[in-house]
């Protein structure tokens, strides 16, 4: 078993240039902006119960529902037909986005109203993310180039500049034709310190489902952990490191995993490159998408 891990650790890298929260039920969500640093490592020695039961010798188990010690997480994301966003991983392109709808659940059931739309840019190693709560009913519609800001805006009365990034989502759809191509469900354990500087995700029975052409499906047999630390790691942290046996991991994406397990088997679950670099011409709507995206988050 590989278990593929993501730390996303530096306190001047990581910043929060805009957080709003929003309550439903027990649930507390916050809409982020992130500016971070990447770090990606692989331990290859154990289970998803050893990991947590490691991670608890130093850090609380963190959860939204009393009765369910994991969140359930499922992911719809956007690709043209021929898979441009897709290609553009694989070339290791520095500068690239992708967008995606990301949805919460506890014990068994997704709640509709915990829906919540995801921009994320990437600009060589730093990850720029925006999210806004999002109608799970109008995903269709807004897709097809409904305008439904008004609906975004009373969702997201905290959020000052969502009208700004609801545009800018919607601009990248109608010049890409994003369409919904794959959904990526899994569990998820938290953990969280009191102080709330770090915060660390474990997740597990990862599947993968194909939304075009012939429905395929694909369980990996993989794990992924992420941690995000906003001060200097203390001293438990490292042992945990040691513990584990991270080793480093440049790259790993679960969409890049699912268009290869669910579209491209002959590919190979893991393969997240090429045969060449990445490429001098950028495809035309991507270079139209890379333009708007400078000018509106990298400005």
């Amino acid at each position: 078993q590989t278990i593929f891990i993501d730390n996303k650790n530096s306190k001047k890298n990581f910043q929060k240039l805009d957080s709003g929260e929003i309550k439903r039920g027990k649930m507390s969500k916050k809409e982020q902006y992130f500016k971070r640093i990447e770090n990606k490592f692989v331990v290859l020695e154990y289970s998803f119960d050893e990991i947590n039961n490691t991670l608890q010798r130093y850090i609380p188990l963190h959860t939204f529902d009393e009765k369910s010690p994991y969140t359930m997480i499922r992911s719809i994301y956007l690709d043209d037909e021929k898979f441009t966003i897709f290609q553009e991983y694989l070339s290791r392109r520095k500068f690239r986005f992708k967008i995606r709808f990301r949805n919460y659940g506890h014990r068994g059931k997704f709640d509709k109203n915990d829906f919540w739309a995801e921009l994320k840019v990437k600009h060589h190693s730093v990850c720029y993310k925006k999210r806004f709560l999002f109608p799970h009913s109008k995903l269709e519609a807004f897709i097809a180039g409904e305008n439904i800001l008004n609906i975004i805006k009373k969702l997201n009365p905290q959020i000052k500049d969502v009208e700004k990034t609801y545009n800018l989502m919607a601009e990248l759809i109608r010049i890409n034709n994003f369409k919904p191509v794959l959904v990526t469900s899994y569990e998820r354990a938290a953990f969280q310190n009191k102080s709330k500087t770090i915060r660390i995700t474990v997740d597990h029975n990862i599947s993968h489902k194909s939304l075009i052409g012939p429905k395929r499906t694909k369980t990996l047999n993989a794990i992924v952990f992420e941690s995000k630390i906003s001060k200097a790691p203390p001293l438990w942290y490292n042992k945990m490191e040691n513990r584990l046996s991270l080793l480093p991991q440049k790259r790993f994406s679960k969409y890049a995993t699912g268009i290869n397990s669910t579209y491209f088997p002959a590919r190979g679950i893991y393969n997240f490159y090429t045969n060449f670099a990445e490429s001098v011409t950028v495809p035309p709507k991507i270079e139209k998408s890379l333009i708007l995206l400078k000018r509106e988050i990298l400005k």
